[in-house]
């Protein structure tokens, strides 16, 4: 049996984590399986060579920061090799473009155009343990370049791809994925089954994936469990193609969890789409939840690339922070509860909504980050265990007034709106 592992930076903090790692991954291989361990940059090692960069100069040449960052994962994958070698289990370690990870000319975030995993087959066959640099690649002019945050679970995901692993574990701090983060919402639940769907929108909210990495792993049909590194046999959370229904409950609408990320910036701007859309041809990431008028542009940020989108767009107001919180569930959009029993638990926080974004599978709100904990607490509690007990009441939509859209913060509130006219 094939298998490929990939551990966080939590599970490789310290000498100690990488010890026990190469214990747990010995016993793996001692059981008669192959092995391809993916490995992180150690702790906090990304971003403490981001603030060195910072520390250092002004402004970093991406291409420069590429060849910054892929020193923390060189240093994981030799100390874990040296360590199962220790373990007296032959093991070799490659970076990424040793192992054929081949990707695009984006640097800091760039995608992966094809794996070409022949060294790593050779090194299997010589019955040795693989350990591979996670997020990095090589360009096809030879540029070192990285995947961007979370990169190293599409390196797990897209080796499971090329080599026809049997599984892919994705081994992190917690047991899977939950209903809720467990650290804002004291009864989230371990969810022992996802759909690749679902799980796709729990990961674009902060879950324990990467996005890239489940939409990888549902194109290529990769079996994935997410389980904790402390106990890699423990059940986890296995991502599916589809959940097996309840019996009698073929059109219930199933509330997954709640899914939440703070620290967005949301931009609104005065400027035609044709004039945006020129501004944005380089741009290489997503912006979220767009929306226009004839006079203004409206989008979202994620925290790490506010500045490079502020060097494009002008913009005439910011607000922030800015979190997002959401309700996934498959039928959702078809489902009026839903919607109404989502906007009334906002409304009860008293949290001011700056919109609300309504799809297939799953209603999504933008809240001020101060909001964002009574927020998923409230929606869990209202949406998920509800659901769970099998009570769907139906509610009104809240009061005209009852739900603050756009509202501005309350005396005393934190301020986060930065008008820029």
């Amino acid at each position: 049996m094939l298998i490929i592992q990939k551990y966080g930076g939590t599970s490789l903090a310290t000498p100690e984590h990488i010890r026990s790692a190469a214990k747990r991954i010995a016993g793996v291989k001692r059981a008669g399986h192959q092995l391809v361990v993916v490995v992180s940059a150690m702790g906090k090692m990304t971003n403490n060579l981001i603030a060195l960069a910072k520390s250092t100069v002004g402004f970093a040449p991406q291409r420069e920061m590429d060849m910054l960052l892929t020193t923390g994962e060189r240093v994981s994958m030799a100390l874990l090799a040296m360590a199962l070698h220790e373990e007296g289990i032959p093991a070799i370690s490659f970076t990424g473009s040793q192992c054929g990870i081949v990707t695009d000319s984006v640097h800091t975030d760039a995608k992966i155009l094809e794996v070409r995993p022949d060294r790593i087959r050779s090194e299997l066959d010589k019955d040795k343990v693989v350990i591979v640099a996670g997020f990095q690649g090589v360009s096809r002019d030879k540029e070192v370049t990285t995947l961007g945050r979370g990169g190293s679970d599409t390196t797990a995901v897209a080796l499971a791809a090329a080599l026809g692993a049997d599984q892919c574990e994705i081994l992190t701090d917690v047991e899977g994925l939950y209903s809720a983060d467990p650290n804002i919402v004291d009864n989230a639940q371990l969810l022992r089954t996802c759909t690749y769907e679902e799980a796709l929108e729990f990961a674009s909210l902060g879950a324990k994936m990467h996005p890239r990495s489940i939409d990888l792993a549902k194109r290529f049909n990769v079996n994935v469990r997410i389980a904790p590194s402390a106990d890699p046999k423990a059940r986890g959370t296995q991502l599916v193609a589809s959940l097996e229904e309840e019996p009698g409950a073929m059109e219930r609408t199933r509330i997954r969890g709640i899914g939440s990320k703070d620290g967005y910036t949301l931009y609104r701007t005065r400027m035609d789409l044709s004039t945006l859309s020129e501004r944005l041809s380089g741009v290489h990431f997503p912006l979220r939840f767009f929306s226009f008028t004839d006079t203004e542009v409206r989008f979202l940020c994620e925290p790490e690339k506010t500045a490079q989108v502020e060097s494009v767009v002008p913009f005439v107001e910011r607000i922030g922070p800015v979190a997002l919180v959401s309700a996934v569930g498959d039928g959702i959009h078809s489902c009026a509860w839903v919607l109404s029993e989502f906007l009334k638990a906002i409304a009860d926080t008293g949290a001011p909504c700056h919109f609300v974004c309504l799809n297939t599978l799953s209603v999504v709100a933008a809240v001020p980050s101060a909001f964002r904990e009574s927020v998923a607490s409230a929606l869990h509690a209202v949406l998920v265990e509800r659901s769970e007990s099998g009570g769907q009441k139906k509610r009104e939509l809240p009061e005209k007034g009852a739900l603050q859209i756009e509202g501005l913060p309350t005396a005393g509130s934190p301020p986060y709106y930065e008008n820029l006219t």
